[in-house]
């Protein structure tokens, strides 16, 4: 990590530390405009200035906070009720709320960017991507002390969602076509986006990750991942792990270097849910970025198919989602050699995704159980493998037309 960098982490960590301990001296009761400190500051008039706006006479006269997980954020069911104005509007009366009421998930989401992302797909896209996702109803945040607060639709409750990981879902051949398809739908709307202009509030995928490098050193924890996972990975992956991270910045040039579009960027099995009408849905936006569309395609399927399923379909999937972008209006499809080639190499953002998680110091929170994290990279680094990933960067393995991108070191 470089001198700048810690500077930057220290002048982060000191000012979220100054913010926290000013909130739990003064515990202040939000105002409208304000970011309340953690779902149990919620009030019935902050509520009714964000649920209530746009229907004259209605307010929130009670509410009722329940349920408690916490990981890098804090959730809650909030429970509300309405006067008859709001009642008769049929305003939501059960909410998820998400939010960093603790130093740790301060730290953790401030550190890594994570709040700005979540609230502006909620507050900025969408409404306008016709896609199985949750709606949000208030997201607000405070970039000085990290505090935020997001109240979303409780899609357990409104769609009878349900949610499991890759240990305890099966992923079938139509859940799986119905995930390509979720994906090629907003990839195809911000397909070649004018990044400055249109979504300059996220980041590149490579600038992403660099600036989380900075944050976290990826590169070390990369590197500790590896020998904590070692008995689920291919053994010829653990013999080229020195390749690992050159190979991931490898795929970071090549993600920017193609059609640019929104991606949500942790596609992992997890953040999938499925609806009682058998719909498959995706949820938890806040590791948005703007790259290849193969960043998210390769994860979904490494993380949520068998390696037996991802073996037998994934050639097949990959056709529907090019035919599902043509669908969707998008003009210059790439060629099934050129997405073959792009979803290899993209392979490395997945593996690379959960050594860290696996990877983390004493001193950072787990981030997923050790159990999730071995049974996602064990079908990520067996992809690896089988696609032939870490040789993809090399000129004899790319068609003709292709752009090479050399692998390089990096701290």
């Amino acid at each position: 990590m470089s001198l700048s960098a810690k500077l930057s982490m220290v002048g982060i960590t000191g000012r979220v530390a100054g913010y926290y301990v000013a909130d739990r001296l003064r515990r202040p009761t939000p105002g409208p405009e304000d970011v309340p400190v953690a779902p149990e500051s919620l009030t019935t008039d902050w509520l009714t200035a964000h649920l209530c706006r746009e229907t004259p006479g209605a307010r929130v006269e009670h509410l009722e906070i329940s349920g408690r997980t916490d990981g890098t954020s804090s959730r809650r069911l909030v429970t509300v009720r309405y006067n008859e104005a709001g009642r008769a509007a049929g305003l939501p009366e059960r909410l998820f709320a998400k939010a960093t009421p603790t130093l740790l998930t301060r730290l953790v989401c401030g550190m890594n960017d994570l709040l700005s992302s979540e609230a502006n797909f909620y507050n900025r896209l969408r409404d306008g991507v016709d896609i199985e996702a949750p709606r949000g109803y208030a997201a607000v945040y405070d970039t000085s002390g990290c505090r935020s607060l997001f109240l979303l639709e409780d899609i357990a409750h409104t769609r009878g969602a349900t949610f499991a990981g890759p240990t305890d879902r099966y992923v079938d051949r139509a859940m799986a076509e119905d995930m390509v398809d979720l994906m090629a739908t907003y990839h195809a709307a911000f397909w070649r986006v004018d990044h400055e202009r249109e979504l300059s509030w996220l980041p590149d995928a490579r600038r992403w990750f660099l600036h989380t490098h900075d944050m976290m050193n990826v590169n070390k924890l990369t590197r500790n991942g590896v020998p904590r996972a070692a008995e689920v990975l291919p053994t010829g992956l653990v013999d080229r792990a020195d390749e690992l991270w050159p190979a991931f910045l490898a795929s970071l040039d090549d993600a920017v270097s193609g059609p640019l579009t929104a991606l949500h960027q942790d596609v992992h099995a997890g953040n999938w849910y499925v609806t009682g009408e058998g719909r498959m849905g995706l949820y938890d936006w806040q590791c948005m970025s703007v790259g290849s569309w193969a960043i998210d395609v390769s994860y979904a399927l490494m993380s949520a198919l068998t390696i037996a399923d991802r073996r037998a379909w994934e050639r097949d999937l990959l056709t529907r989602y090019l035919e599902q972008l043509g669908k969707h209006g998008v003009a210059d499809v790439p060629t099934a050699e050129q997405a073959w080639i792009s979803y290899r190499r993209q392979a490395m953002h997945g593996l690379v995704f959960w050594l860290v998680t696996i990877g983390v110091s004493r001193l950072q929170p787990d981030m997923q159980p050790r159990e999730i994290c071995l049974a996602n990279l064990e079908r990520m680094g067996q992809a690896v493998v089988d696609l032939g990933t870490l040789d993809s960067f090399h000129p004899e393995t790319v068609p003709s037309g292709l752009k090479v991108v050399r692998p390089k070191e990096t701290a």
